[in-house]
């Protein structure tokens, strides 16, 4: 019996140092994640743009930016291509072509506007500036069982990452149909502000294109 206690007594106590490693190392291990989060570099945002859409530095010249404030989680902040800014109006009228609120985006078309031509198609991995808008596959807006109402080609327009809570571009060219019907080429840049806090939506595109 007692060397039976024994065994027990030293198969115990390896145990416990056996979980007392693997504790510490879990410890370790969370404790650099933290402050690999803590001390990564912010990602890249910019301000939000108070005048008309401008060029970007080492881009094309006919290549613009515009940084939309979405950051309201009830309003939606709409965006004219032809005026090339942001303009308060509503849903119902046909002078805005995109709107924005957090990640969400919306077309002037479909669902959220029967009287408007808007819609979308995700053109892929293809560079803005080598992007040509396809004559079909425009998809409008729609109403998602869970989502809401959302546009089905710029839904996903985005990466979330589990471990960082960061919010990427996938870097996808999209071309957008305007409330009018004409074509925009457009990719998204960035989810954030120059501050670092999230949901200033900036976004590239060529605007107007030829179908």
């Amino acid at each position: 019996m007692s060397s039976l206690t024994r065994g027990r007594r030293s198969f115990l106590k390896r145990l416990a140092v056996g979980l007392g490693a693997l504790l510490a190392l879990m410890v370790l291990l969370v404790g650099g994640w933290l402050l690999w989060i803590a001390l990564r570099p912010p990602p890249e945002g910019f301000a939000p743009t108070t005048s008309r859409a401008g060029g970007v530095a080492g881009a094309p010249p006919n290549v613009l930016q515009y940084t939309i404030d979405a950051r309201s989680r009830k309003e939606w902040a709409y965006f004219s291509f032809s005026r090339g800014r942001a303009v308060a109006t509503s849903k119902e009228s046909l002078d805005w072509d995109l709107a924005f609120r957090r990640t969400d985006n919306l077309t002037n078309g479909g669902e959220t506007n029967r009287r408007g031509l808007g819609a979308a198609v995700d053109l892929e991995n293809t560079p803005l500036e080598e992007a040509s808008p396809p004559a079909d596959g425009y998809l409008v807006d729609a109403t998602h069982e869970e989502r809401g109402l959302e546009n089905p080609a710029l839904h996903n327009w985005y990466n979330y990452s589990w471990t960082t809570h960061i919010v990427s571009s996938k870097n996808h060219t999209y071309a957008v149909r305007t409330a009018t019907g004409e074509i925009v080429l457009l990719t998204f840049v960035s989810y954030y502000c120059d501050d670092g806090s999230a949901s200033c939506i900036t976004f590239r595109y060529l605007y107007p294109v030829q179908p």
